[in-house]
């Protein structure tokens, strides 16, 4: 081989190395995960604990894969109250210090806004920085910052913690007897009790309107009630769910007496639950069908 070759085949060598080493620096670093405030998923996370400053302590659980708020009192949890508490557990640290570096009276961390506590993992909510507005949060020996996107979802009453459902996801009725209308589900087909005949398609709409009705809002509220009784047989419960129906100025009130809690409906959407709807409604206007 001359040197000519020698060279030719030197100067080959050295470009396939630059190559590789042009490339190599071209690659993109691996990602990292960020830093969360708990290495919790969502499907760690068992237990929620919520000491507002505004309302008494609450307690929530996961049973059976359904959440429930189990203390002051037992009902059905609010889902978007439950994916708040998981996504402050799980809200990236922006940045972190140790707690002894941090003015705590500053921070808002002496009287906590809110108290979380998720499985066996304690958060403290304290103020905001004013530059970004971004949340102080202390966990153990840590300080950090956060973009709070949930806290204000937990500040509310303990009735706002309370899922606005009236029934069970997937609830299967069997009876609903309602002022001056009743419903029975007999041989896997619903009909009126007094025997009068409407159409399957009406009653299923009724039907329908109940298993997905959702208050907009949900109150407290004890003692005894004055009111029109409703009463709602599932399939799957021996004891019915009993309502109190009492039509004010403006909503329509649906109390459970034994939560002592009350659901708030507008009008328009409450009749929807207490009347059949017009044949022409369910059949597009045919009303032969």
């Amino acid at each position: 081989m001359n040197a000519r070759h020698r060279l030719n085949l030197g100067l080959a060598v050295l470009l396939l190395v630059l190559g590789g080493f042009v490339g190599f620096s071209l690659q993109e670093p691996p990602a990292t995960e960020p830093e969360r405030l708990t290495s919790l998923t969502g499907a760690d996370i068992m237990r929620i604990e919520i000491r507002p400053s505004r309302h008494a302590d609450a307690l929530l659980e996961r049973r059976d894969g359904e959440w429930w708020l189990v203390e002051p009192f037992m009902a059905r949890a609010d889902m978007a109250r439950v994916d708040a508490a998981i996504g402050l557990a799980r809200a990236r640290s922006l940045a972190r210090y140790a707690a002894s570096a941090v003015d705590a009276q500053q921070a808002g961390l002496v009287s906590p806004d809110l108290l979380l506590r998720v499985n066996d993992t304690t958060l403290a909510l304290g103020g905001t920085e004013p530059l970004h507005g971004r949340r102080f949060v202390r966990q153990g020996e840590r300080v950090h910052l956060i973009v709070d996107r949930y806290s204000y979802l937990l500040q509310g009453g303990l009735a706002s913690l309370v899922s606005p459902q009236l029934l069970p996801a997937g609830a299967r009725l069997q009876e609903i007897v309602l002022p001056g209308l009743h419903l029975l589900q007999r041989d896997g087909h619903w009909q009126l009790a007094d025997g009068e005949t409407a159409s399957a398609d009406v009653l299923q709409v009724l039907v329908d309107e109940w298993r997905h009705a959702r208050a907009l809002r949900v109150s407290r509220r004890d003692g005894d009630e004055d009111g029109e009784p409703i009463t709602l047989r599932l399939a799957t419960d021996a004891a019915p769910v009993r309502f109190i129906l009492q039509r004010g100025d403006g909503e329509v009130l649906l109390i459970r007496a034994d939560l002592g809690l009350t659901y708030h409906f507008l009008p328009a959407v409450a009749e929807r639950l207490l009347v059949l709807p017009p044949v022409e409604a369910v059949t597009g206007g045919d009303s032969d069908a």
